[in-house]
């Protein structure tokens, strides 16, 4: 299905902080970030807060780990007065972009945002790749018509991605995108996979496509990948990622490079390449709201 308008509507902004005192923040403060991203939204806009604090299943935003002071030790990560750390934001709804932006164009406002229990002046928002490379803006539909001129020349069949931060897949139900085990069958115990296997991570990609445009593409692009993709090349190790309050995770980060085996299927090898652009704005896999699954494409190096 092609996507219906040109007017961008996937966005990747870089907020710049500082700090305004000193103290210490958990290490993985990925939950910190995403309550600070709803307070802020709820200066502006309450009703819409609510609506995404309140509602299941994936949702139109993500929020990175707080990145610029390094990684802490013993779980604990220490700021001075006057650090100058960042937060990266993905918005993947145009409501959502003019509301969040609505709270940094209120006049005679210094836009500030708490990581408890330290607060940031916010320095700048940058919205443009030549103001920060993991900045950016596109639509789906400039995505669609990018890789339906495209060139598939044999380096098209090798996809690299940097997993930036710790990545894992929900196995608690069949599949990310809410499909409910049936009614006889016990729901089971969360679990995660913690391996860049091509069908969780193209298929997660592709279930988001479909939900920004209402296509079906994600049961053919799970078959294919589960089929004719394979790692070629991959760097990666595991983290621990504490949400506090006995809640932790594993996730993997590194570099993976993808091979696509045949050359039958065109149509489905140019809908990967989207999809690996795409996940710049949409992550994948688990927790995105709360810093995990940050990915992004790499010029691939041979």
């Amino acid at each position: 299905m092609t996507p219906a308008s040109m007017t961008p509507t996937l966005y990747a902004l870089i907020v710049r902080l500082a700090a305004e005192t000193g103290g210490e923040l958990r290490a993985t403060q990925g939950r910190l970030a995403h309550a600070a991203f709803l307070d802020l939204l709820r200066g502006v806009d309450p009703p819409l807060a609510a609506e995404l604090h309140n509602s299941r299943g994936p949702k139109p935003f993500t929020v990175s780990p707080l990145s610029g002071l390094g990684h802490g030790r013993g779980g604990r990560l220490p700021v001075r007065p006057g650090d100058t750390p960042w937060l990266r934001v993905t918005l993947l709804d145009p409501v959502l972009f003019h509301s969040f932006i609505a709270y940094f164009l209120r006049p005679a406002h210094r836009p500030r945002l708490r990581l408890e229990p330290i607060g940031f002046q916010v320095t700048e928002l940058i919205s443009t790749p030549g103001g920060h490379p993991l900045a950016g803006y596109t639509s789906p539909v400039e995505l669609y018509k990018q890789w339906e001129a495209a060139d598939m020349s044999p380096d098209r069949r090798h996809i690299s991605l940097e997993f930036r931060s710790p990545t894992g897949f929900s196995l608690k139900d069949e599949d990310e995108e809410g499909q409910k085990p049936p009614a006889a069958r016990p729901r089971p115990a969360r679990r995660m996979h913690v391996l860049p296997d091509a069908a969780f991570v193209f298929g997660g990609l592709a279930a988001a496509w479909d939900r920004l445009t209402g296509g079906e593409t994600q049961a053919a692009v799970r078959a294919y990948a589960a089929e004719c993709v394979v790692v070629a090349r991959h760097d990666i190790e595991t983290h621990m990622v504490d949400f506090g309050g006995g809640r932790k995770q594993v996730g993997f980060t590194g570099r993976v490079r993808y091979e696509l085996l045949g050359e039958e299927d065109e149509p489905l090898a140019r809908h990967l390449n989207r999809l690996a652009d795409l996940a710049f704005y949409t992550g994948v896999g688990s927790k995105t709201t709360m810093g995990m699954g940050q990915v992004g494409r790499m010029t691939n190096d041979g």
